[in-house]
């Protein structure tokens, strides 16, 4: 299993990072306009302009990263059932539909983008800030998760095919590939989970 270049690793983190700063602005912001309008009656100017395309930035920073560490949930009961054959055929379909769901949807960013740029679309609040910027972002996020997802399903495709995808599992995560028939066998997790903290 080839693993992931480091730039491209270093990027996912980046960018898990500033969806962190990100967080903790809004919530320093939200406080703040808060104790304002209680102390003082008034708002801080922009707050929910600032609040929303910053809301927006940081659904989707965390992407790439989440992709990287395996943190979004699979579940492989039923492709485990299929031959190794007709489990290589699904990995190349797999591989395709994701290449094909990246290139439209990282087409349609691009052109939202240039369209923002181009008519200078801004916000509908009181500051009327350009929304460009955000969008930039959702690109660059896209961008770094589809490479990931991609790089991996390829990668995916190749343990299948040489058939070390439970051992590359049990040496890069604590999950475990369990066949169906073994999901109702006790026996099967207490041996798993000796065999673990031996």
């Amino acid at each position: 299993m080839r693993t992931l270049p480091k730039s491209i690793h270093r990027l996912a983190s980046a960018l898990s990072v500033v969806a962190g700063i990100f967080l903790i602005v809004v919530i320093g912001l939200t406080v703040t306009d808060v104790v304002f309008r209680n102390v003082f009656g008034k708002s801080i100017l922009g707050t929910v302009d600032i609040s929303s395309l910053l809301l927006v930035a940081i659904a989707f920073l965390g992407l790439s990263s989440a992709e990287v560490d395996d943190r979004h949930v699979s579940v492989n009961l039923l492709e485990m059932k299929f031959t190794h054959r007709t489990r290589c055929v699904l990995s190349v379909v797999r591989t395709v539909l994701f290449v094909v769901i990246a290139i439209v949807v990282v087409w349609g960013l691009a052109d939202a983008l240039a369209s923002a740029m181009e008519r200078q679309e801004t916000t509908n609040g009181i500051l009327r800030l350009p929304t460009w910027p955000t969008k930039l972002v959702l690109l660059i996020s896209f961008v770094c998760y589809f490479f990931v997802l991609i790089w991996k399903s390829i990668n995916d495709f190749s343990d299948i095919r040489d058939g070390t995808e439970q051992e590359n599992l049990d040496e890069t995560s604590d999950s475990i590939l369990v066949q169906p028939e073994q999901v109702l066998d006790p026996d099967f997790l207490t041996h798993r989970k000796g065999a673990r903290s031996s």
